[in-house]
């Protein structure tokens, strides 16, 4: 089982959610940036900014025990 967002409580013990990380902070950080770019000069060309979520392993994808 994976979840798709990392959030707080996926880390928690009882629940220990393997999840892929979405980098929230990175992605808001870069459509602030990009934003005030193109505010600053309407005729720049449109940005695209690629990232690569981690995956966030836990106990729902360990191996099992022997």
């Amino acid at each position: 089982m994976v979840g798709y967002d990392n959030t707080t409580f996926a880390a928690f013990g009882p629940i220990s959610l393997t999840s892929v990380d979405q980098a929230g902070h990175e992605i808001g950080g870069n459509a602030a940036r990009l934003l005030l770019e193109r505010i600053g000069d309407r005729r720049k060309p449109s940005a695209q900014v690629k990232l690569s979520p981690p995956l966030v392993p836990r106990r729902t994808t360990a191996r099992l025990p022997e």
